[in-house]
């Protein structure tokens, strides 16, 4: 009867193991990161916010048109039913630049802006997204 590979071999088992212990971890970390990645973007103050900044005309002369999200979210998102609150940034490029979306909301109902702001590389001042509608204007 003949041996396998890895009996022939035992002193092989410890680092396959290893090996085969931190491919899955990285495979969980993957995995993690990608869900929570797509939660962000498929999100409702996620798609407004990158809405109204894909609606400036300020913002679309400095990154350029079209706008393009990164994949990189950094921040915090909270939803329960009918509230939430969200504060995070988003990356974003154009064909003249790149730069990112912070973006501060409460949700109570609809989602409420209280910070959405375009920073563009290389620029001192930011784009403030909420002083081109009505303060007490909210969006669902």
């Amino acid at each position: 009867m003949r041996r396998s590979w890895i009996e022939r071999n035992a002193l092989w088992k410890i680092p396959l193991g290893c090996l085969t212990l931190l491919f899955l971890m990285a495979l969980f970390g993957l995995g993690v990161f990608t869900l929570v990645n797509t939660t962000f973007h498929h999100s409702d103050v996620y798609k407004q916010a990158m809405a109204r900044a894909q609606e400036n005309a300020q913002v679309r002369a400095q990154i350029g048109d079209p706008i393009a999200p990164g994949w990189m979210i950094v921040g915090e998102l909270k939803i329960n039913g009918s509230t939430g609150y969200a504060n995070f940034s988003i990356p974003i490029s154009g064909t003249r630049g790149k730069g990112h979306i912070r973006v501060v909301a409460t949700k109570n109902g609809v989602w409420r802006f209280s910070f959405l702001q375009v920073y563009v590389d290389g620029q001192q001042q930011c784009i403030d997204l909420l002083s081109t509608q009505p303060p007490d204007q909210s969006v669902e």
